[in-house]
């Protein structure tokens, strides 16, 4: 056996354990004794000042969550081991699931030393995978409104009784909500990929406006909770429950647009359950109450929630996966600000027999030096969690795989691409062969030769492009951020099974800017 293969039984057989914790046996009060043990470790640190910067709040809530919902409901009662055991696991699997789908993909190289310890390093070079790390973080409103005076006023208040129910005055909700509101369009404009309009439809009556709207307050609600009971030391004094129809009814006065039958539809899309994301799934189904955590409302992937949330259900993704595709018509429309290029879009691919054997998505040339540029372009949801970037990274291969196909065939006069009349002919160009994603970069080899991944959010930032086989060129070899200069390569360790100690590199991004600019020739 391997090293990689023994470490993947290990990472295997913990997981197996944390199934075995005796937190599963315990009743529905589980999962509030969960995240309140979270909230109060959270409140705890901040009241120090404490920092940790690896700990992701709401991935570790997102966990556990995932794990109780995996779980029947028990009979056994709930004790305060059982609680810190689940949550000290939990921490352990932020660092462990990563390591798994690195193991998965191959991402690692495993060594072994000393009969336990387990050495694991990078086997890519990872500079696109740091480069979406710092377009990422660049994906950040310059500024977001701080709370105004009266609402600091009135939580400070608050914050004399710590039981104090929640009731806002409407004066100072509908100030925290017109705050959450700007903060929800800030972030959506900032990605580069145009975001949804207002009226995408969704399905059921909803639509992306409306879903923003009804999100908007659940922060405003989630931020005023916070703030009122900042300073609690009781746990779950952050938290803010209601019944649904009380929860419906609040959203009826914050929401003035949103007729009461949409509010309960998008109440329960955002409502977690079996296989859904706390990260989309917002609301929380708590013993007959609806739980809403602070932690987590955050408003930095609206687009992604509001998509995710509709494509839950398998027989309504269609038509939203259809029009998920009309927005890689982007990648046209940027391709045409080229000077002197000519675009050509959707290109049918068919056999000697007239037969459709596929499409070349998008197709650019340059007349002048007769080089183009073929991309077969995807467009899935924006990944938000680990399982999501692991699936949109097999979107890639698999496109790389698609696209490979029908290169051999028009290489091989197999087949003919109907390209536009006054083109000169396939076999006369000198073409290059990429897959195009809306965000997602890959450090891993394609399986395919001599063929690129790139994503439009990384194009849209090399700045002016003066000619195609300018751009080709940076395609082929992309700027990507400078190790030691723009991010450094550290450790971390991770005890396992008692006996085991598991040493990963990991990448860290450096507090400096970074951007993927063409680099400039030199006159």
């Amino acid at each position: 056996m391997t090293p990689e293969q023994e470490l993947k039984e290990l990472v295997s057989d913990w997981r197996e354990q944390v199934d075995r914790l005796p937190i599963w046996s315990a009743g529905e009060e589980r999962l509030h004794a969960l995240i309140s043990r979270v909230l109060s470790i959270k409140a705890g640190t901040a009241r120090i000042g404490a920092t940790f910067p690896e700990l992701s709040w709401d991935a570790l809530v997102d966990i556990l969550m995932s794990w109780h919902f995996k779980h029947p409901i028990g009979t056994s009662p709930c004790r305060e081991k059982d609680i810190s055991d689940a949550v000290r696991a939990a921490m352990t699997a932020m660092r462990l699931e990563p390591l798994a789908a690195a193991l998965h993909a191959g991402a690692y190289r495993v060594r072994k030393t000393g009969g336990a310890k387990f050495r694991v390093s990078f086997k890519w070079n990872m500079g696109l995978e740091v480069a979406d790390m710092h377009l990422e973080r660049q994906a950040t409103p310059a500024h977001l409104e701080e709370p105004t005076e009266r609402e600091l006023q009135w939580a400070s208040e608050q914050a004399r009784n710590k039981f104090n129910p929640f009731l806002p005055p409407d004066d100072v909700i509908s100030a925290t909500m017109e705050r959450t509101r700007r903060a929800v369009q800030a972030w959506r404009a900032v990605h580069q990929d145009p975001p949804l309009s207002d009226d995408t439809d969704l399905g059921e009556g909803l639509n992306v406006g409306t879903m923003a709207e009804v999100l908007a307050a659940l922060m405003a609600t989630a931020e005023l909770g916070e703030m009122a009971h900042s300073t609690a030391r009781t746990r779950g004094a952050t938290l803010h429950h209601s019944t649904e129809e009380a929860l419906i009814e609040w959203l009826g006065r914050l929401c003035a647009n949103v007729p009461q039958a949409l509010a309960v539809k998008a109440i329960q899309r955002l409502m977690a359950g079996p296989g859904k994301s706390l990260r989309t799934s917002l609301l929380i189904p708590n013993s007959g109450l609806v739980t809403v955590l602070p932690l987590v409302m955050f408003p930095r992937a609206i687009d992604a929630i509001v998509l995710r949330t509709a494509a839950s259900d398998p027989a309504r993704y269609g038509p939203i996966g259809k029009r998920q595709g009309q927005r890689a018509k982007v990648w046209g429309d940027w391709l045409r600000t080229i000077p002197g290029i000519k675009v050509a879009e959707g290109a049918k691919v068919r056999t000697l027999t007239g037969q459709v054997a596929g499409d070349l998505d998008v197709v650019a040339l340059d007349p002048a030096s007769r080089k183009g540029l073929i991309l077969e372009i995807k467009w899935p949801i924006d990944a938000l969690t680990l399982a999501e970037t692991a699936k949109t990274n097999q979107i890639i291969m698999l496109a790389s795989t698609q696209l490979g196909k029908l290169r051999r065939e028009l290489t091989a006069d197999a087949v003919q691409a109907k390209l536009p009349p006054d083109w000169p002919a396939f076999n006369e160009i000198d073409w290059t062969w990429g897959v195009g994603m809306p965000q997602q970069l890959t450090s891993q080899p394609l399986p395919e030769p001599e063929m690129f991944a790139t994503s439009f959010r990384y194009v849209s930032h090399l700045g002016p492009i003066n000619s195609l086989p300018e751009l080709v060129s940076v395609l082929k070899n992309p700027v990507v951020p400078e190790l030691n200069k723009h991010y450094t390569i550290g450790n971390i360790t991770i005890p396992l099974h008692e006996r085991y100690s598991v040493r990963i590199e990991r990448l860290e991004c450096v507090e400096v800017d970074w951007s993927p600019t063409m680099p400039t020739t030199p006159s």
